[in-house]
Protein backbone atom coordinates (compact mmCIF):
# COMPACT_ATOMS: atom_id res chain seq x y z
CA UNK A 1 0.00 0.00 0.00
CA UNK A 2 3.20 2.38 0.62
CA UNK A 3 3.86 1.72 -2.45
CA UNK A 4 0.48 2.48 -4.25
CA UNK A 5 0.53 5.50 -2.40
CA UNK A 6 4.01 6.50 -3.60
CA UNK A 7 3.14 6.06 -7.28
CA UNK A 8 -0.29 7.93 -6.74
CA UNK A 9 1.59 10.77 -4.81
CA UNK A 10 4.09 10.96 -8.26
CA UNK A 11 0.85 11.13 -10.86
CA UNK A 12 -0.74 13.69 -8.64
CA UNK A 13 2.59 16.23 -8.49
CA UNK A 14 3.21 15.52 -12.35
CA UNK A 15 -0.56 16.02 -12.93
CA UNK A 16 -0.86 14.37 -16.97
CA UNK A 17 -3.44 11.66 -17.24
CA UNK A 18 -4.31 10.92 -13.38
CA UNK A 19 -7.73 9.67 -14.29
CA UNK A 20 -6.74 6.63 -16.65
CA UNK A 21 -3.28 6.25 -14.93
CA UNK A 22 -4.94 5.84 -11.60
CA UNK A 23 -7.46 3.15 -12.46
CA UNK A 24 -4.77 1.70 -14.54
CA UNK A 25 -2.60 1.18 -11.70
CA UNK A 26 -5.50 0.22 -9.63
CA UNK A 27 -6.19 -2.29 -11.46
CA UNK A 28 -2.70 -3.60 -11.19
CA UNK A 29 -2.59 -3.81 -7.74
CA UNK A 30 -6.33 -4.70 -7.14
CA UNK A 31 -7.25 -6.99 -9.92
CA UNK A 32 -6.38 -10.33 -11.40
CA UNK A 33 -2.51 -11.38 -11.10
CA UNK A 34 -0.80 -10.70 -14.63
CA UNK A 35 -0.71 -13.88 -16.69
CA UNK A 36 -3.43 -15.33 -15.46
CA UNK A 37 -5.82 -17.52 -17.90
CA UNK A 38 -9.14 -19.63 -17.97
CA UNK A 39 -8.43 -21.63 -20.93
CA UNK A 40 -7.78 -19.09 -23.18
CA UNK A 41 -9.37 -16.55 -21.72
CA UNK A 42 -6.59 -13.58 -20.27
CA UNK A 43 -8.03 -12.49 -16.69
CA UNK A 44 -5.05 -9.95 -15.82
CA UNK A 45 -6.12 -7.18 -14.33
CA UNK A 46 -9.87 -7.60 -14.08
CA UNK A 47 -11.61 -7.21 -10.35
CA UNK A 48 -13.46 -9.88 -9.32
CA UNK A 49 -17.27 -9.19 -10.23
CA UNK A 50 -16.24 -8.89 -14.07
CA UNK A 51 -14.87 -12.12 -13.61
CA UNK A 52 -18.24 -13.47 -12.27
CA UNK A 53 -19.61 -11.55 -15.28
CA UNK A 54 -17.13 -13.49 -17.81
CA UNK A 55 -17.34 -17.12 -16.18
CA UNK A 56 -20.75 -17.26 -15.95
CA UNK A 57 -21.32 -16.37 -19.46
CA UNK A 58 -18.62 -18.77 -20.38
CA UNK A 59 -20.35 -21.74 -18.35
CA UNK A 60 -23.44 -21.12 -19.75
CA UNK A 61 -23.32 -23.07 -22.80
CA UNK A 62 -21.47 -25.48 -21.03
CA UNK A 63 -24.27 -26.41 -18.03
CA UNK A 64 -26.33 -29.26 -18.95
CA UNK A 65 -28.71 -31.03 -16.96
CA UNK A 66 -28.73 -34.95 -16.12
CA UNK A 67 -31.01 -37.08 -18.40
CA UNK A 68 -32.24 -40.03 -16.66
CA UNK A 69 -32.66 -43.43 -18.31
CA UNK A 70 -35.38 -43.85 -20.96
CA UNK A 71 -37.00 -46.44 -23.36
CA UNK A 72 -37.65 -45.50 -27.26
CA UNK A 73 -41.43 -45.04 -27.15
CA UNK A 74 -41.11 -46.94 -30.53
CA UNK A 75 -38.86 -50.25 -30.25
CA UNK A 76 -38.86 -50.41 -26.48
CA UNK A 77 -35.39 -49.97 -26.98
CA UNK A 78 -33.18 -48.74 -23.20
CA UNK A 79 -32.25 -44.83 -23.48
CA UNK A 80 -29.00 -44.87 -21.38
CA UNK A 81 -28.63 -41.66 -19.45
CA UNK A 82 -26.63 -38.98 -19.39
CA UNK A 83 -24.52 -37.46 -16.67
CA UNK A 84 -24.97 -33.51 -16.22
CA UNK A 85 -21.98 -31.22 -16.10
CA UNK A 86 -22.40 -28.26 -13.46
CA UNK A 87 -19.83 -25.41 -12.27
CA UNK A 88 -19.15 -24.15 -9.23
CA UNK A 89 -18.78 -20.57 -10.34
CA UNK A 90 -17.95 -19.22 -6.59
CA UNK A 91 -15.33 -21.50 -6.09
CA UNK A 92 -13.74 -20.59 -10.23
CA UNK A 93 -13.94 -17.03 -9.51
CA UNK A 94 -12.07 -17.55 -6.18
CA UNK A 95 -9.41 -19.43 -8.19
CA UNK A 96 -8.86 -16.96 -10.53
CA UNK A 97 -8.86 -14.31 -8.52
CA UNK A 98 -6.11 -15.64 -5.98
CA UNK A 99 -4.33 -17.71 -8.44
CA UNK A 100 -0.15 -16.23 -8.90
CA UNK A 101 1.01 -14.47 -11.67
CA UNK A 102 1.18 -16.75 -14.97
CA UNK A 103 -0.85 -19.26 -14.34
CA UNK A 104 -3.59 -20.85 -16.80
CA UNK A 105 -6.44 -22.63 -15.23
CA UNK A 106 -9.15 -24.99 -16.68
CA UNK A 107 -12.62 -24.45 -17.05
CA UNK A 108 -13.84 -28.29 -14.58
CA UNK A 109 -16.96 -29.19 -14.40
CA UNK A 110 -18.35 -31.30 -11.43
CA UNK A 111 -20.52 -34.00 -13.16
CA UNK A 112 -23.98 -34.47 -11.97
CA UNK A 113 -25.46 -37.87 -11.81
CA UNK A 114 -29.06 -38.53 -12.48
CA UNK A 115 -31.25 -40.64 -9.93
CA UNK A 116 -32.68 -42.87 -12.50
CA UNK A 117 -30.23 -44.53 -14.53
CA UNK A 118 -29.21 -47.21 -16.77
CA UNK A 119 -28.50 -50.11 -14.16
CA UNK A 120 -31.74 -49.28 -12.48
CA UNK A 121 -33.71 -49.28 -15.52
CA UNK A 122 -32.89 -52.90 -16.61
CA UNK A 123 -34.21 -53.98 -13.43
CA UNK A 124 -37.66 -53.53 -13.58
CA UNK A 125 -38.62 -56.17 -15.55
CA UNK A 126 -41.36 -58.00 -12.94
CA UNK A 127 -44.57 -58.53 -13.70
CA UNK A 128 -46.96 -56.35 -11.24
CA UNK A 129 -50.00 -56.37 -13.12
CA UNK A 130 -51.06 -58.55 -16.45
CA UNK A 131 -54.43 -57.39 -18.25
CA UNK A 132 -56.01 -58.07 -21.37
CA UNK A 133 -59.85 -57.55 -23.38
CA UNK A 134 -60.44 -59.33 -26.73
CA UNK A 135 -60.10 -57.19 -30.11
CA UNK A 136 -63.38 -56.96 -31.36
CA UNK A 137 -65.33 -54.29 -33.27
CA UNK A 138 -64.34 -52.77 -36.87
CA UNK A 139 -61.24 -51.78 -38.75
CA UNK A 140 -61.09 -48.59 -37.74
CA UNK A 141 -61.78 -49.35 -34.32
CA UNK A 142 -59.20 -51.54 -34.06
CA UNK A 143 -56.80 -49.14 -35.74
CA UNK A 144 -57.60 -46.58 -33.21
CA UNK A 145 -57.25 -48.94 -30.56
CA UNK A 146 -53.59 -49.44 -31.34
CA UNK A 147 -52.62 -45.95 -32.13
CA UNK A 148 -53.80 -45.22 -28.03
CA UNK A 149 -51.69 -48.57 -27.19
CA UNK A 150 -48.45 -47.24 -28.99
CA UNK A 151 -49.40 -43.95 -27.15
CA UNK A 152 -49.19 -45.85 -23.83
CA UNK A 153 -46.16 -48.07 -24.43
CA UNK A 154 -43.02 -47.97 -22.88
CA UNK A 155 -43.90 -45.41 -20.60
CA UNK A 156 -42.19 -44.83 -16.99
CA UNK A 157 -43.86 -43.74 -14.42
CA UNK A 158 -41.76 -42.28 -11.00
CA UNK A 159 -42.55 -42.95 -7.87
CA UNK A 160 -45.27 -40.46 -6.74
CA UNK A 161 -46.14 -39.73 -9.83
CA UNK A 162 -49.49 -39.66 -11.81
CA UNK A 163 -50.23 -40.71 -14.71
CA UNK A 164 -53.12 -39.00 -16.92
CA UNK A 165 -54.79 -40.68 -19.96
CA UNK A 166 -55.57 -38.13 -21.08
CA UNK A 167 -52.22 -36.35 -20.95
CA UNK A 168 -50.12 -39.18 -22.23
CA UNK A 169 -52.61 -40.60 -25.31
CA UNK A 170 -53.37 -36.60 -26.05
CA UNK A 171 -56.55 -35.88 -28.36
CA UNK A 172 -57.85 -37.73 -30.16
CA UNK A 173 -58.91 -36.33 -33.48
CA UNK A 174 -57.88 -37.14 -37.54
CA UNK A 175 -54.78 -35.18 -37.61
CA UNK A 176 -53.75 -37.52 -34.78
CA UNK A 177 -54.65 -40.27 -37.26
CA UNK A 178 -58.16 -41.51 -35.42
CA UNK A 179 -61.20 -42.52 -37.31
CA UNK A 180 -64.57 -43.13 -36.68
CA UNK A 181 -66.02 -45.62 -34.61
CA UNK A 182 -68.77 -46.70 -32.24
CA UNK A 183 -69.10 -44.83 -28.67
CA UNK A 184 -71.23 -44.65 -26.12
CA UNK A 185 -72.51 -41.36 -25.34
CA UNK A 186 -74.95 -41.51 -22.76
CA UNK A 187 -77.51 -44.53 -23.13
CA UNK A 188 -76.68 -44.72 -27.01
CA UNK A 189 -73.76 -45.97 -29.53
CA UNK A 190 -72.98 -43.57 -31.66
CA UNK A 191 -70.18 -42.77 -34.46
CA UNK A 192 -67.44 -40.59 -33.36
CA UNK A 193 -64.07 -39.81 -33.49
CA UNK A 194 -61.56 -42.33 -31.63
CA UNK A 195 -64.30 -44.85 -30.66
CA UNK A 196 -62.58 -47.81 -29.33
CA UNK A 197 -59.72 -46.00 -27.05
CA UNK A 198 -62.02 -46.98 -24.08
CA UNK A 199 -60.94 -50.38 -24.40
CA UNK A 200 -57.05 -49.28 -24.27
CA UNK A 201 -57.94 -47.02 -20.88
CA UNK A 202 -60.12 -50.50 -19.16
CA UNK A 203 -57.07 -52.71 -20.06
CA UNK A 204 -54.87 -50.51 -18.45
CA UNK A 205 -57.36 -49.49 -15.87
CA UNK A 206 -57.29 -53.44 -15.04
CA UNK A 207 -53.54 -54.12 -14.72
CA UNK A 208 -52.90 -51.24 -12.70
CA UNK A 209 -55.52 -52.66 -10.38
CA UNK A 210 -53.80 -55.79 -10.22
CA UNK A 211 -50.29 -53.90 -9.78
CA UNK A 212 -51.71 -52.56 -6.67
CA UNK A 213 -50.88 -48.91 -7.81
CA UNK A 214 -53.64 -45.90 -6.73
CA UNK A 215 -56.08 -45.05 -8.90
CA UNK A 216 -56.47 -41.81 -9.13
CA UNK A 217 -59.59 -40.66 -11.33
CA UNK A 218 -61.97 -43.00 -12.98
CA UNK A 219 -65.27 -43.35 -14.24
CA UNK A 220 -67.63 -45.95 -15.67
CA UNK A 221 -69.60 -46.14 -19.07
CA UNK A 222 -73.20 -45.99 -19.06
CA UNK A 223 -73.79 -48.34 -20.53
CA UNK A 224 -71.86 -52.01 -20.74
CA UNK A 225 -69.07 -52.20 -23.24
CA UNK A 226 -69.10 -55.35 -25.07
CA UNK A 227 -65.53 -56.52 -23.87
CA UNK A 228 -65.78 -56.67 -20.54
CA UNK A 229 -67.82 -56.47 -17.33
CA UNK A 230 -69.63 -53.72 -16.53
CA UNK A 231 -68.33 -51.81 -13.59
CA UNK A 232 -64.54 -52.98 -14.52
CA UNK A 233 -64.21 -50.47 -17.01
CA UNK A 234 -62.83 -47.00 -17.35
CA UNK A 235 -64.47 -44.40 -19.57
CA UNK A 236 -62.04 -41.65 -21.10
CA UNK A 237 -63.28 -38.91 -23.47
CA UNK A 238 -61.46 -35.57 -24.26
CA UNK A 239 -60.92 -33.14 -22.20
CA UNK A 240 -62.71 -33.85 -18.98
CA UNK A 241 -63.09 -37.49 -18.43
CA UNK A 242 -59.72 -39.15 -17.84
CA UNK A 243 -58.33 -42.27 -16.22
CA UNK A 244 -55.62 -41.54 -14.03
CA UNK A 245 -53.43 -43.38 -11.55
CA UNK A 246 -50.51 -42.89 -9.29
CA UNK A 247 -47.49 -44.93 -8.93
CA UNK A 248 -47.43 -44.67 -4.94
CA UNK A 249 -45.04 -47.76 -4.58
CA UNK A 250 -41.12 -46.54 -3.54
CA UNK A 251 -39.72 -47.50 -7.30
CA UNK A 252 -40.37 -46.79 -10.82
CA UNK A 253 -42.95 -48.92 -12.99
CA UNK A 254 -42.77 -49.10 -16.75
CA UNK A 255 -46.65 -49.53 -18.80
CA UNK A 256 -46.52 -51.77 -21.96
CA UNK A 257 -49.05 -52.40 -24.13
CA UNK A 258 -49.65 -54.11 -27.56
CA UNK A 259 -52.44 -55.83 -29.30
CA UNK A 260 -51.08 -59.87 -29.18
CA UNK A 261 -52.77 -62.31 -30.38
CA UNK A 262 -56.38 -60.63 -30.77
CA UNK A 263 -56.05 -59.77 -27.02
CA UNK A 264 -55.70 -56.03 -26.09
CA UNK A 265 -53.14 -56.48 -23.11
CA UNK A 266 -51.57 -53.71 -20.81
CA UNK A 267 -48.58 -55.22 -18.37
CA UNK A 268 -47.10 -53.07 -15.85
CA UNK A 269 -43.44 -53.87 -14.96
CA UNK A 270 -41.29 -53.16 -12.24
CA UNK A 271 -39.42 -54.40 -9.56
CA UNK A 272 -40.91 -57.18 -6.59
CA UNK A 273 -39.65 -55.98 -3.12
CA UNK A 274 -36.51 -54.44 -1.56
CA UNK A 275 -34.47 -51.59 -3.88
CA UNK A 276 -32.69 -50.99 -7.05
CA UNK A 277 -29.48 -51.71 -6.39
CA UNK A 278 -26.40 -49.19 -7.90
CA UNK A 279 -24.38 -50.26 -9.93
CA UNK A 280 -20.36 -48.86 -9.55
Amino acid sequence: MRRLAGLLLLITTLGVGLPSVYRTIHRRFFGVNAGVYLEERAMEYYYPGEVRVIVEQMVRSRLRPPSPAGLDKVTGEIVPHEDGIYFDVDKIVHDIVTAPAHTKLDLEGIPVVPLFRTEHLVQLTDVLGDFSTPVIGSPDRVHNIRLSLQAINNTIVMPGEVFSFNEVVGERTPEAGYRNAPIILGEAVVPGVGGGVCQTSTTLYNAVRLAGLEIVERRIHSIAPSYIKHGMDAAVAWPYTDFKFRNDSPLPVIVKAEIQKWRVRVWILGKEGGELVDVF
